[in-house]
């Protein structure tokens, strides 16, 4: 095998092209190769997850791929900087990114900061998690408006109350009022009479 050749038995990820044609190919030193494999293994896990999170806060499956990519991009470009290692969460980091990116798109809203100290995360499941259950889950949260969808979002993913409010940039009563909203629509649909043809069962 030749002694330059890319190091990794795994093949590239689905975004990888996306982050190379981007951000250029990553330099050959040790140090270096070290933090792509650092960053290749944090995105081989998380990107399926932040699909999700997106999903769940709203976004179609396309969309949400797409807000994927650019996450990965901005990620890379941290590496080729040297400054992935300084990013003190990236699975938080990783969610922001990309759901800024997708509101940026789609409302015109301004970019909410990255500057967070937000706790990881709990592990969640992989793809198999885009269908069955899960699609019924991001089918219920459609009843909700954005903000609402986002805080349920983030709740899902165990992100504690006050580091929701530095993610979305509101005030503590404010999330607080939108998890109350969200919560009593879904509630209400959730215990709403069951339907049939030519009445309401009794």
């Amino acid at each position: 095998m030749s002694s330059d050749a890319r190091p990794g038995p795994e093949p590239e990820p689905a975004w990888w092209p996306a982050v190379a044609n981007a951000a250029g190919a990553p330099g050959t030193g040790d140090t270096m190769a070290a933090m792509r494999q650092d960053f290749l293994d944090f995105f081989d896990t998380e990107y399926v997850l932040v699909v999700r999170f997106l999903m769940r806060t709203g976004a179609s499956l396309a969309d949400a791929e797409d807000a994927a990519q650019h996450m990965a991009v901005q990620g890379w470009r941290k590496v080729q900087r040297g400054r992935w290692s300084q990013i003190a969460n990236p699975p938080a980091w990783a969610r922001t990114v990309a759901l800024n990116h997708h509101r940026a798109r789609l409302h015109g809203r301004s970019e909410i900061p990255l500057d967070l100290g937000i706790d990881s995360p709990g592990p969640g499941p992989g793809h198999a998690e885009l269908t069955g259950q899960a699609r019924d889950l991001v089918t219920l949260l459609q009843l909700l408006d954005d903000d609402c969808r986002a805080v349920i979002a983030f709740d899902l993913d165990d992100i504690p109350a006050d580091q929701i409010v530095a993610a979305l940039g509101k005030t503590p009563q404010q999330v607080r009022d939108l998890r109350k909203k969200a919560r009593k629509k879904l509630k209400e649909h959730l215990h709403a009479p069951a339907r049939r043809e030519g009445g309401i069962d009794q």
